[in-house]
């Protein structure tokens, strides 16, 4: 099984933006249990939803040529805990890019309030040393086309 990181694309800019919606599902919702924390979705996944939205920008920029992978994180917070059917909306915005790297400026939002924000950075790399690019693209319609 593969997890989702986002469930759709809403704005996609090249090189430039990338927005996107993840929904806490029950399964998410209960990964914590364990430890004591029921009903609550981990904040490490929250930062891998802001690292999986920059993927997914450099992929369809470079026309499913590049991909990234987590070179830095600078001054990461988390504001508040997600839960179970909580909409966050991931938004990644381009600071700097100096050839095989790029920073990102990140934020994670609910319709009512912050939930993480901070910038990363990822290097650059080809997509087919990671990726299936068939698959790739083919998530990428799923995520970006029409619902």
């Amino acid at each position: 099984m593969r997890w989702r990181f986002l469930d759709q694309i809403v704005r996609f800019e090249p090189w430039r933006a990338i927005v996107g919606r993840k929904v806490i599902s029950l399964e998410e919702y209960l990964l914590l249990r364990p430890l004591g924390r029921m009903g609550s979705f981990p904040e490490s996944l929250v930062l891998e939803c802001c690292v999986e939205a920059v993927r997914w920008l450099v992929a369809a920029s470079s026309d499913f040529a590049q991909t990234s992978y987590l070179s830095e994180i600078r001054e990461f917070r988390i504001e508040r805990e997600t839960h179970m059917g909580d909409v966050l909306e991931v938004s990644a915005s381009l600071t700097r890019r100096d050839g095989g790297q790029i920073e990102m400026e990140c934020r994670v939002n609910t319709a009512d309030s912050p939930v993480a924000r901070g910038t990363i950075v990822v290097d650059l790399m080809p997509l087919n040393q990671a990726f299936d690019g068939v698959f790739v693209e083919g998530m990428w319609r799923e995520l970006h086309g029409a619902a």
